[in-house]
């Protein structure tokens, strides 16, 4: 929602409405004094680690003023369009916008701007999902337009600026690692607040890691790397292509069949999900539903010596493109192994997904597989982790369940790791719209679109594949203690702003035996969670965000590493706004049905609560 905000139209300077010009106003009359007192000289210090600076506050508060006014998210674009159009108007209006939305929703312009966030994050028991946020323009990406042609810009096409800085993304997110000496070290601040009962932030700040503890260790390294696919090549249909004649190819596997049935639209029940994932039952790859579930021949439509694959589908470019952008991630994943840090990969529209998950899962069986005994994999300096490369499963998607299922069976059975990002989904609507549309770039043949009909069918999956992807971690844990093999075969990262489901994880951690419920010296209980647990289980919010769940699960737990992640993106102010833009449906979804106003009361609540602060008053809570 709020990244409409940042939306520029490509359209000769749009005339306001009279109500657009009085909404402007007022929002004007806001704006001008927020940046003055946000770009003002540092405000009170926090007085703890987990508690934020007025400042931030304060910008927090504004923001989900704003966000929570539907006139003015109606209106932002035209709005941001006509002053970015005004001069001198231009620059007051970026300043405005980076130090309200950007400052809020975006770690720094550069990897290395970031780093302050990421030590802060790690202090209060935070990791970090990094992300360069950047999107590629098809047409500078194309050559086609003028700013591609300028020789004073930078010779390398846009897509490989992208690949260069996401290994560069890499390197300050290990080297961040690497100076902490794991995350054992860099967790000593909070260690010393949970031991002493609470300190100041400074305090704990100006520890250094212990020097006595020497060399790096794969536990805890809680800095991640997202990667999007589509920002990677030139033009992104040529994954579109890839996925088509996937789909096709699975279209005539399922034509094949004795009787033709269609992938079945419902709930397949959790026991039968478990007898799947577990190898006791299965279900034929054709008919899981739209858009499907990988198998290693997917990858033969591009990589073997015919140079068109399926003639039908993909063209020599197309081949060229794909194979450009799978060598690329072979890089960066090797980078990622040499470093030691692990590798998301963000999921997209379904049209996409049958060529990227293709691509996942190759890059799965290449390097989360365990290393041989002849590798030098474990003499190299850095550590050794596992699983390195993660894909994302929606749960919005008809798919999910047996996707998931089929998946922890699979990686069982031919051995390498299952790197799990789970998620609802954010783009239910177009998914819906494109469905019903034969100009759009749908790619489902199925009677219903690939997405459930209703959240609470959403609801249900997402809970479901939360049972089922803890139940893999309980029997990965104890194939390790058995078998004494240090290596994990499963990761999980849950991605949800959503409380039931942040409950859900913690209490079935508590089921499957690696929680345990414990009453610390104030009384309150906390969830005291296993080292083997840690290393294969997370849970992600966006940074700026639901702040008061991420902190909920950090106080109620007791973690030797981060349990709580902050997908944090970053990137140049100009280059980020299409990427803002491109969130706006997806933080509907989050701060849709007054979820804006409670962040905006939220802030109040705390400003509040520093102004009696400041002037003694105690507070009560009311």
């Amino acid at each position: 929602m709020f990244s409409r905000l940042f939306y520029r139209l490509r359209r000769p300077p749009p005339q306001l409405s009279k109500s657009s010009f009085y909404l402007f106003s007022s929002v004007s009359a806001a704006a001008v004094p927020s940046y003055l007192l946000l770009n003002s000289e540092p405000l009170p210090s926090p007085q703890t680690l987990h508690e934020q600076p007025l400042k931030a506050v304060l910008r927090s508060y504004f923001v989900y003023s704003a966000c929570s006014i539907p006139a003015l998210v109606d209106y932002s674009p035209k709005i941001l369009d006509t002053l970015s159009r005004v001069p001198g108007l231009k620059q007051l209006t970026y300043g405005i916008v980076r130090v309200t939305f950007f400052d809020q929703f975006v770690g720094g312009e550069t990897a290395s701007a970031a780093l302050p966030l990421l030590r802060s994050l790690r202090a209060a028991n935070k990791g970090a999902l990094f992300a360069y946020s950047v999107e590629v323009d098809e047409h500078e990406a194309l050559g086609s337009s003028n700013a591609a042609k300028d020789a004073s810009k930078p010779t390398d096409p846009p897509h490989k600026r992208v690949v260069r800085e996401i290994l560069n993304c890499i390197d300050v997110a290990a080297d961040f690692e690497d100076s902490l000496c794991g995350a054992s070290k860099s967790l000593f601040p909070y260690h010393a607040i949970v031991g002493a009962g609470g300190i100041d932030g400074s305090q704990a700040l100006s520890h250094e890691p212990d020097s006595t503890l020497s060399g790096l260790s794969p536990i805890g390294r809680r800095t991640w790397v997202a990667v999007k696919l589509t920002a990677m090549l030139p033009n992104a249909h040529a994954l579109i292509s890839f996925s088509k004649c996937i789909t096709l190819t699975r279209e005539r596997m399922q034509s094949a069949r004795s009787a033709s049935i269609e992938p079945s639209s419902d709930h397949q029940g959790y026991e039968r999900l478990h007898s799947i994932s577990q190898g006791r039952d299965s279900v034929p790859v054709e008919l899981i539903p739209f858009p499907g579930s990988p198998i290693p021949s997917d990858m033969d439509l591009i990589l073997s010596s015919t140079e068109f694959g399926d003639g039908s589908c993909l063209t020599a470019e197309d081949i060229r493109d794909l194979r450009e952008l799978y060598n690329d991630l072979i890089s960066i994943c090797t980078r990622a192994q040499e470093r030691g840090v692990k590798l998301i990969l963000d999921a997209e529209y379904s049209w996409y997904q049958p060529a990227m998950d293709a691509m996942a899962l190759a890059l799965m069986r290449q390097f989360n597989a365990p290393p041989s005994r002849s590798s030098k994999s474990t003499e190299q300096p850095h550590p050794y982790v596992q699983p390195l490369v993660y894909t994302t499963y929606q749960a919005y998607l008809r798919r999910t369940p047996l996707h998931l299922a089929s998946t922890i069976d699979d990686a069982r059975r031919n051995n390498y790791a299952l790197g799990v990002k789970l998620v609802r989904g954010a783009y239910h609507h177009q998914e819906v719209s494109a469905h019903h549309n034969a100009d759009s770039p749908s790619l489902s043949h199925e009677t219903q679109p690939p997405v459930w009909s209703t959240k609470g069918d959403t609801d249900k999956a997402y809970n479901e594949c939360v049972r089922l992807a803890l139940s893999a971690v309980k029997a990965d844990i104890e194939k390790e203690s058995s078998r004494g093999q240090g290596t994990m075969g499963i990761g999980v990262l849950f991605g949800t702003h959503n409380w039931d489901s942040c409950n859900l994880v913690l209490d079935q951690l508590i089921k499957i035996g690696q929680g345990e419920i414990v009453t610390v010296s104030n009384g309150v209980e906390k969830v005291k969670l296993s080292d083997a647990v840690v290393e294969r289980v997370a849970i992600g919010q966006l940074y700026g965000m639901c702040d008061d769940l991420t902190d909920s699960i950090v106080s109620r737990t007791i973690s030797s590493a981060p349990l709580a992640i902050k997908y944090v993106p970053y990137g140049g102010l100009a280059e980020v706004l299409p990427y803002l833009s491109r969130r706006a449906v997806e933080n509907k979804s989050v701060l849709g049905g007054g979820a804006a106003a409670k962040e905006r009361s939220r802030a109040i609540n705390e400003i509040w609560k520093r102004v009696k602060r400041s002037f003694g008053v105690a507070d009560t809570g009311l």
